[in-house]
């Protein structure tokens, strides 16, 4: 495979390629051209974007120079970037040149992509060979008729309710894998949160609207329990997870959660209950590790207390709780994993690197679930102290950490507790040395 055509959009969003330019790809302020090894079949059910007020840059293979495209043809060239399906990381941004005045993209995860041969490729990597959350296991037909099922035999139940609106209308795939009885199912019950994430998914202070409404009732003790039996008891690798888009942080709601867990245990053991936290509050971890939690997924953009404070902003805790909540977890026998946001030319730098290799040996975690920071890329950039990073290379980052911790798993989905010790990762070799 030669190195891929440049692709761009109009106005409308209609998506060509350049006749000449080839692809170009950037890590924080910086315009690279992948090497064919950081390239990948754009996966099927992936979704390209058309970037608005951003225009593409593509490398001239005739100058050896990377190029602004303003127009082609006489019409206006805007560049496009790929959201990937889950399971696959992406290495590199777009790249595009900003104009003066823009608006901040809707918070995804975009990703440089080009066209050869008749086929799309995106700069990614996969990191999860499982087939969960594929798109095209979804059947919109089967959906439906799981929600109608449920919401007529517990119509009073407001979770039920929540959640299948998440289904129907905001496509959540989580929401969705409740009514179809399998793999992991959500339980949003926190309103507030105790945090200000720059990219926050359900509330936004920025001039980006949010991409989910958050919960705004507080669940009952048994309408969660209701929830919880149903999935734990039939469904087919079941998680039950606390911690959602549509939520705040569910340690706000520690209480509640944890009279659910107890007595939804009570009833029944099969299944794994999941809890997706900003780890914020130790003692509630602890409550919960008693009341039958079974794992953590603490989040985080880096393992550094100044770039996750200005990712979090975090309110009435610090990054030495989240330590401390890991510490009780782990002390609780408890399969603990950081939810770690990655983009490209940050999280795989080499002061990111070291850092969290300290963290990795301190903390004895579980894995690593390798998710993309959904967030506008500039507006990241412009709001973190990342000045002198010095980037590696995501593969490089994937190949250090099997090097140097081939016990801890890496994914992107939360595990079931039958495959806590089964789970294999996918082979990543680094590409180069420091």
């Amino acid at each position: 495979m030669k190195h891929p055509f440049l692709i761009f959009s109009d106005k409308n969003g209609k998506i060509m390629t350049h006749p000449y330019l080839r692809m170009a790809a950037s890590s924080l302020d910086t315009v690279k051209i992948p090497r064919k090894e950081e390239l990948i079949l754009l996966p099927k059910g992936s979704t390209l974007f058309h970037l608005p007020q951003r225009r593409p840059i593509g490398f001239n293979p005739g100058t050896g120079r990377f190029q602004k495209v303003d127009e082609f043809n006489k019409i206006p060239a805007f560049a496009v970037g790929a959201f990937l399906i889950p399971g696959y990381l992406r290495v590199y941004n777009p790249a595009f040149f900003l104009e003066k005045e823009k608006a901040l993209l809707p918070f995804f995860a975009y990703t440089a992509c080009g066209f050869y041969g008749g086929k799309f490729y995106a700069s990614a990597v996969k990191v999860d060979r499982r087939i969960r959350q594929r798109p095209s296991f979804y059947n919109t037909k089967l959906i439906t008729k799981g929600v109608k099922f449920f919401y007529g035999r517990y119509s009073s139940n407001q979770v039920y309710k929540h959640l299948s609106n998440c289904a129907l209308n905001y496509n959540c795939l989580a929401a969705r894998n409740l009514f179809l009885r399998r793999w992991e199912a959500p339980l949003p019950t926190a309103q507030t949160c105790n945090a200000r994430c720059i990219g926050c998914l359900s509330y936004q202070e920025s001039d980006c609207h949010a991409s989910h409404k958050r919960i705004n009732f507080k669940p009952s003790v048994g309408d969660i329990v209701q929830v919880m039996i149903n999935h734990l008891s039939y469904a087919r690798q079941a998680v039950v997870s606390f911690g959602q888009g549509c939520e705040g942080e569910p340690l706000t709601e520690a209480d509640l959660i944890a009279a659910a867990v107890g007595e939804a245990r009570e009833k029944v053991s099969r299944g794994t209950i999941n809890f997706n936290t900003n780890a914020s509050l130790p003692d509630k971890i602890e409550m919960l590790c008693r009341a039958g939690v079974d794992s953590f997924r603490v989040s985080a953009n880096s393992v550094r207390e100044s770039l996750y404070t200005a990712y979090f902003r975090p309110r009435g805790y610090n990054f030495k709780n989240v330590l401390k909540s890991i510490e009780i977890a782990k002390k609780y026998k408890k399969f603990v994993s950081i939810n770690l946001f990655i983009f490209p030319g940050v999280s795989d730098s080499k002061q990111e690197i070291e850092a969290l290799t300290k963290f990795l040996k301190k903390t004895k975690i579980d894995m690593i679930q390798l998710r993309n920071l959904n967030i506008d890329q500039q507006y990241y950039i412009d709001s973190i102290p990342y000045k002198k990073l010095k980037p590696k290379g995501i593969p490089f980052l994937l190949g250090h950490i099997q090097k140097h911790f081939p016990r801890i798993k890496l994914g992107y989905f939360n595990l079931p507790k039958e495959q806590f010790k089964t789970f294999e990762n996918i082979d990543h070799l680094p590409l180069r040395r420091w």
